[in-house]
């Protein structure tokens, strides 16, 4: 088994087409730096931490990263599906690629559509988690949640494989259909399903991948879960992803069908599971008939559930008023900068690297996320060729990262302060910047040309005025905001 090399392969980590855009060095790709050296220190510490848990494709599985607890050699579902984006930041296309293929390939009937919640370096199931395919560890959502982080990979690579590879169609559908068949997971069976389900014949309920088989939450140690709102929230967002998927593709009956049944997981999450009494969601329902809390609010905003702003104001109140593991705290910084919780979307991304367990890999990958995407604002749409930005950072303070993977090239982005902003185009392809900046802004100039602005605003409540501009392969714009 061999680290990653700083000296992958030019051809390893082209993503499309790489003949007309001159490669990166792993090592050069995003590199960030920062007027904030705390914000700065934090970054190197996470891409150097995530580098290090990469490795090449001298094993039997190929390409991958770790995702899993350290030293199991070995990568979650879960885990992977929550790491993707920061992976993808520091260069990792082809271990993410070849990740989500192994989990695809190995969804069958035998084990209830169920994949392997974790596989290891020697491209087999992990003893950790599986014995037979009737006796194995396997939480629910976890088809649910590497569907929504396929779709996130293909917005931020271009590659089709992740929408059209009959692979990855088959996963997707099978997870949608089946799987939720058989483990009656359809809108009209959310109270009414078992604890226990598709038991093995010699059923011990002492034994913990019997119990197991089938967890209907994240939420591990908690007694009686019979549905949770981490697994509604994730079916709500396969569905979504697939709809976006099938619109994509062209297939827009089949789009339709899959957001109207997003929707339903939607409305069952809004209606019945918001506690309007006192303002918060719900999290568990339970072998006894009745709602209980523990984890699961943050998938709330992990999955994008909800349009009401009171209700993501009253989630995000909920997980800043107690304490969480360290899994959950990984996705903060990501979470709240997406939300426009700015100060404390910075606590979390400069504390998390001094944390107990930091060494847990989702801390560092959820680091790179948590600043690059977060912190800078950097959103991509490559279903629309579009990239979105807006600063999070501090009034004063300026940001640069040169070189992120993006389609089949590299963008690079300097916030030089709160109302300015120079991006560099190095893909291949003509874009569309959608150009954000935090405040009430009558028009952004883009070299020398005034926009009007459109107005919107985060569930902070922080006002965010953008515009849209075309931005060129291989062109540098630069974008300042106007009272």
């Amino acid at each position: 088994m061999k680290k990653l090399s700083a000296t992958l392969s030019f051809f390893t980590l082209c993503l499309i087409s790489c003949n007309q855009i001159e490669p990166v060095p792993i090592d050069e790709i995003s590199l960030f730096s920062s007027s904030d050296t705390t914000l700065a220190k934090s970054y190197e510490w996470a891409r150097k931490t995530a580098l290090g848990y990469a490795h090449d494709d001298s094993d039997p599985v190929g390409y991958w990263y770790e995702a899993a607890l350290p030293n199991r050699e070995a990568f979650c579902m879960r885990d992977v599906a929550h790491q993707t984006i920061g992976a993808h930041i520091l260069g990792l296309q082809p271990h993410n690629k070849n990740m989500m293929m192994r989990f695809a390939e190995n969804i069958t009937e035998a084990k209830d559509w169920c994949s392997y919640w974790e596989i290891n370096r020697y491209n087999k199931p992990a003893p950790a988690d599986y014995e037979n395919d009737s006796t194995f560890w396997y939480n629910l959502p976890a088809n649910f949640d590497v569907t929504q982080a396929c779709l996130k990979l293909y917005e931020w690579t271009a590659d089709t494989d992740y929408i059209k590879s009959p692979t990855m169609q088959n996963f997707y559908t099978k997870s949608l259909n089946e799987y939720v068949e058989r483990w009656m997971l359809q809108p009209e069976n959310t109270f009414l399903r078992p604890r226990n389900m598709n038991m093995a014949q010699n059923f011990d309920i002492n034994k913990s991948f019997h119990r197991c088989r089938g967890l209907a939450s994240y939420a591990e140690n908690f007694p009686g879960i019979t549905m949770s709102l981490d697994l509604l929230s994730s079916m709500y967002a396969a569905n979504k992803a697939y709809a976006q998927i099938s619109e994509i593709n062209n297939y827009s009956d089949k789009a339709t069908d899959y957001q109207k049944r997003a929707e339903e997981y939607k409305q069952i999450i809004e209606q019945k599971w918001w506690d309007s009494e006192n303002s918060r969601y719900n999290t568990f329902w339970t072998v006894d008939k009745v709602f209980r809390r523990g984890e699961g609010v943050p998938f709330v905003l992990w999955f994008e559930v909800s349009n009401d702003i009171t209700h993501r104001r009253a989630a995000i109140n909920d997980i800043l008023s107690i304490g969480w593991n360290i899994e959950n705290l990984s996705a903060f910084p990501a979470l709240l900068y997406r939300n426009g919780y700015n100060e404390d979307a910075y606590k979390f991304a400069t504390e998390l690297p001094q944390m107990n367990r930091s060494e847990y890999p989702e801390v560092s990958f959820g680091v790179v996320e948590g600043i690059i995407s977060g912190a800078m604002g950097i959103y991509p749409k490559m279903s629309q060729k579009k990239i979105s930005t807006c600063s999070h950072l501090p009034a004063e303070s300026w940001a640069e990262v040169k070189n992120m993977p993006l389609a089949d090239g590299y963008i690079t982005l300097k916030h030089n302060n709160a109302s300015s902003s120079t991006i560099t185009n190095n893909t291949s392809l003509k874009l569309t910047w959608e150009v954000g900046f935090i405040g009430d802004y009558a028009t952004i100039e883009v070299d020398g040309k005034h926009y009007p602005t459109e107005k919107s605003q985060d569930t902070f409540g922080n006002t965010i005025s953008s515009c849209k501009v075309s931005l060129k392969s291989g062109k540098t714009l630069s974008a300042n905001a106007k009272r």
